[in-house]
């Protein structure tokens, strides 16, 4: 699911306690009147080291991270409840974690490239599936993907019931040749 200013908003409060407007420059609902994917991807990029400069690393990796966990009526989320709903029934019908893990690469959920190691979940994509950046060669700061971290956490957290943490640890869109993330189920 593509960028969406309202989620972010919610996501920066719900980590600053303030409004985007009242810390940064670039205003996050001007994406919303832009029509093609280099002005997208651009405005995110200007949006993203706006809200680094602002706000520092990690915290616009946890104001990102709520992005993609995000749940707003009349918005959805990312990721959105029929997928939830499918996710919760492929782990219910699983008999262990790498059974579960097997059939969502089967269902090319989470990229398809999910596996345990050591009691953690190794994650990658081989492409970006961000509608808003993956038409771009522009480097994207990496701040950007912990939407995806979000969205790996909502996914986990729903079918095992239980917190999980999400590193991002490379992306495409900063330069990488795939997306990896590691996924901490162990709480």
């Amino acid at each position: 699911m593509p960028f969406h200013a309202s989620r972010f908003r919610k996501g920066f409060r719900d980590v600053t306690g303030k409004e985007p407007a009242s810390v940064m420059d670039t205003d996050p609902a001007r994406y919303n009147h832009l029509t093609t994917p280099v002005q997208k991807a651009r405005f995110i990029k200007a949006l993203m080291d706006d809200l680094l400069r602002k706000t520092g690393r990690a915290k616009a990796g946890r104001i990102m991270q709520a992005c993609g966990h995000t749940y707003l009526e009349g918005v959805g989320q990312c990721p959105g409840e029929p997928m939830i709903k499918k996710v919760k029934k492929l782990y219910q019908e699983s008999k262990h974690l790498k059974d579960f893990l097997s059939k969502l690469n089967a269902e090319h959920i989470g990229g398809g490239h999910l596996k345990l190691t050591k009691g953690v979940i190794e994650a990658s994509y081989d492409h970006c599936y961000c509608g808003s950046v993956s038409k771009t060669k522009e480097p994207i700061p990496i701040a950007y993907c912990h939407c995806s971290a979000g969205w790996y956490q909502r996914v986990f957290e729903e079918a095992l019931g239980r917190p999980v943490k999400v590193q991002v640890l490379r992306s495409i869109i900063s330069g990488a040749d795939r997306c990896d993330f590691r996924i901490d189920i162990q709480r």
